[in-house]
């Protein structure tokens, strides 16, 4: 419960007991298991992680540079890499930043090649990729104009770019650049797929996605308005493709698209559960999640706000949803949201630490990070050690919401044009 003063309740009783509601109080430890990680995934590992976890919510709220909405994990050295709107990268090892690097112009998304153990940050406005081991820049690749995204291919060890007003995906091989494969209009996004060893590539205004192999496009699959953050599903070995524009998922196996899943409004983003085998869609416009198992719907889950992102937690088994206009973080378990937990202003893409079990969310409007540690298997509202979430977010939510009922359809790209979030609607 969110009361006037700002203060969150709990419905819980630390004891266990019900009874009044009292105030969450974060411990200074995330619940570890033996070894001093969280569980696997898996329904023993949940039931386990489940029956142990205690209240905690935001452990603290991390500074960092300004406008961050991008994290990734190096799950070489356990370090959270997050890129910041100007030229650096800020460092966080556990709760603290150990060092920035600087980068190229407007950092805006990186991905760890667990290969050589380097991380790709993509600077959009200086057409070029920066390359960190560890503290370090040990390279800087020119690719092609506007990179917004990138994709580590495990197969084969490259890291595919989406060069977004070019038109083309530059291929980088540790740092090199070995290819550029011409792509179709405004590629955004891309995702490897470990089953056949492709990288799928949606093309933002063209409603297909660019299927590439190597250096070569082998297909072109033509799918709904507007494709966004997709995802590849390890247990069907399907690829899931939001379409922003047509309320739909494209779901392709292979170079063909073998159903279209009916969802909310404007999906802009999709996450898969490797617990339970389902894929989370982020639907901006209902404020909701369409579940899918398959090419079926089972569940919608009601949010607060428009959901921007999602991030699944393998320690718990929970899918850990962004709403960037209320400054929360939905916490959902299979199809029940059992925590919501308050953190900065306009939280994008977070990543989860499988080393030391926390999620990371990057707060793009308070300059911070929020890290999310352990949370309840009960229904509930954990207190946020950091700021509370600026009211005059409520207040542009409701407009802009309202503006999409009244039938306004708006596709903007952000400013990276990166995967469509609630910000452009």
């Amino acid at each position: 419960m969110l009361l006037a003063s700002g203060v969150l309740v709990l419905s819980h009783h630390p004891d266990g007991a019900p009874g009044a509601p009292v105030a969450a109080k974060p411990l200074s430890k995330p619940c570890l298991v033996a070894n001093g990680r969280p569980p696997s995934s898996g329904p023993t590992a949940l039931k386990m992680a489940v029956e142990a976890t205690p209240f905690q919510g935001v452990v603290p709220n991390v500074t960092v540079g300004p406008d961050p909405d991008w994290a990734t994990y190096d799950g070489e050295n356990g370090y959270v890499y997050v890129p910041n709107a100007f030229t650096n990268v800020s460092v966080i090892n556990g709760t603290s930043v150990v060092d920035t690097v600087i980068v190229g112009v407007d950092a805006n998304a990186a991905v760890w090649d667990s290969e050589n153990g380097y991380v790709y940050v993509t600077n959009e406005y200086s057409g070029n990729v920066s390359v960190i081991s560890g503290r370090a820049i040990v390279g800087s690749v020119n690719v092609g104009a506007s990179p917004v995204y990138a994709a580590y291919d495990s197969g084969n060890g490259d890291v595919y770019v989406t060069n977004y007003l070019s038109n083309n995906v530059s291929v980088i091989h540790g740092t090199e650049l070995v290819g550029s494969v011409n792509v179709e209009n405004s590629p955004s996004y891309a995702v490897y797929d470990s089953g056949n060893g492709d990288v799928y590539v949606t093309n933002s205004f063209s409603a297909n996605v660019s299927v590439i192999n190597g250096t070569s496009v082998i297909a072109s699959v033509a799918v709904g308005s507007g494709p966004q953050g997709a995802v590849y599903d390890p247990s069907n070995g399907y690829v899931y493709v939001p379409n922003v524009n047509s309320g739909s998922v494209s779901v392709i196996g292979g170079t063909s698209v073998v159903g279209t899943v009916a969802v909310g409004q404007y999906p802009s983003f999709a996450t898969y559960d490797g617990g339970d085998g389902y894929v989370y869609v982020a639907n901006a416009g209902p404020n909701n999640v369409s579940v899918i198992h398959g090419t079926q719907v089972v569940a919608t889950v009601t949010l607060e706000s428009s959901p921007s992102s999602a991030v699944y937690d393998s320690g718990n088994g929970y899918v850990y949803v962004l709403e960037a206009f209320s400054g929360n973080v939905s916490v959902v378990n299979g199809t029940t949201v059992i925590a919501t937990v308050p953190v900065g202003a306009g939280p994008q893409d977070a990543a989860y630490d499988s080393g030391d079990g926390y999620v990371y969310v990057p707060n793009s409007l308070s300059g911070n990070v929020s890290v999310i540690g352990a949370v309840s298997p009960h229904h509930t509202t954990v207190s946020s050690t950091g700021p509370g979430t600026p009211w005059w977010l409520y207040g542009l939510n409701a407009a802009v919401l309202g503006a999409i009922i009244a039938g306004v359809l708006v596709y903007v790209m952000r400013r990276r044009r990166r995967p469509a979030s609630a910000f452009d609607f």
